[in-house]
């Protein structure tokens, strides 16, 4: 009996290892492919909060409705709170976008659509190599609409009745947006030592 717990024991400690390796080395793959900074953080501290989604729609984005990754295509929210309360561990980063004038759309239309291009792409990076891992059910989150960094304000050709013209990163792979899952941190990292990294900025904004 007691030899059974032991090796139980020891069993759990070895997995628990090497998830934590692999948590690591995918922390280091998103440094890799661009990201500024990543932090691993228990999937707990990630909440599924209506409000966030609420936001898509009052005041309407122009992107609602327009893709299969926006309210009201989105998968239900309480599939998504179920979905969420299955993973233990999560990872949040940031990327640097500059010049930060660059993206002025008053300036340059064709460029302010690409803002959260390069989160994505190192979302898309990290999924993949936790794909690589093993770890087949890990998802990836990035912001803003796929409508705009991969088909420049085109149609959906998806919603349209045909194929996406980008099967493997949306809506499946990489598009999949945080603000449509209604996504957020728990009020528990509040306070001057946490913050809510963007987009936009050097310089990490507290989160409130």
């Amino acid at each position: 009996m007691t030899t059974k717990k032991s090796g139980a024991r020891s069993f759990t400690a070895g997995l628990d290892k090497i998830l934590m390796a692999d948590l690591e080395a995918l922390r280091q793959k998103a440094l890799k492919s661009g990201a500024a900074a990543a932090e691993i953080l228990p999937a707990s501290q990630v909440i599924v909060d209506d409000r966030v989604r609420l936001k898509c729609t009052v005041p309407r984005c122009p992107r609602a409705g327009e893709t299969p990754n926006c309210p009201p295509y989105a998968p239900d929210l309480e599939l998504v709170k179920k979905a969420f309360a299955r993973f233990s561990w999560s990872m949040l980063l940031k990327t640097h976008v500059e010049p930060i004038e660059g993206y002025d759309p008053d300036k340059d239309h064709e460029q302010s659509l690409l803002f959260h291009q390069k989160t994505g792409e190192v979302v898309y990076e990290v999924e993949h190599e936790a794909y690589k891992l093993g770890y087949h059910l890990a998802m990836g989150f990035g912001g803003g609409s796929c409508k705009d960094y991969l088909c420049r304000g085109l149609l959906c050709q998806s919603l349209d009745g045909g194929r996406c013209r980008f099967p493997l990163r949306s809506p499946g792979r990489l598009w999949k947006q945080w603000e449509s899952m209604s996504l957020t941190l728990s009020p528990r990292l509040g306070g001057r030592h946490i913050h809510c990294w963007t987009n936009s900025t050097r310089h990490p904004a507290p989160f409130q």
